[in-house]
């Protein structure tokens, strides 16, 4: 009996391949998670971007209400607040030439523009 169960193979192939599926899953969420983290980090990087780049100024004029006859019934003050530039709004995307640079190994010896003929 004890023969028959040391020599007893079954289920070890179903065994072995699920070890092999459970690890190619566990690779694959690990590699979903990470592109979903990315993902989200870019998404929340563009929001802070959008909030920083709304203007919050707003101005009101005030009011004033005269009685029919003489005197002011009510008058209520305008205010304003004007959005400067802090450091932390953001720039927005500047686009800018790139020009190319003259080779520096030939500045020096003009002898290096034309090389000898052979």
């Amino acid at each position: 009996m004890l023969r028959t169960l040391l020599a007893d193979e079954n289920g070890f192939l179903v065994s072995a391949e699920l070890v092999l599926v459970f690890t190619l899953v566990f690779c694959a969420v690990a590699v979903g998670v990470s592109v979903v983290r990315d993902s989200l980090v870019l998404e929340l990087g563009d929001v802070a971007e959008a909030i920083g780049a709304l203007d919050q100024s707003y101005n009101y004029r005030g009011i004033r209400a005269d009685l029919e006859g003489a005197g002011t019934h009510a008058v209520c003050s305008g205010s304003g607040f004007n959005d400067e530039e802090d450091d932390c709004d953001c720039k927005g995307i500047t686009l800018g030439t790139v020009t190319g640079k003259k080779d520096p190994s030939t500045l020096d010896r003009p002898e290096a523009d034309n090389p000898p003929a052979i």
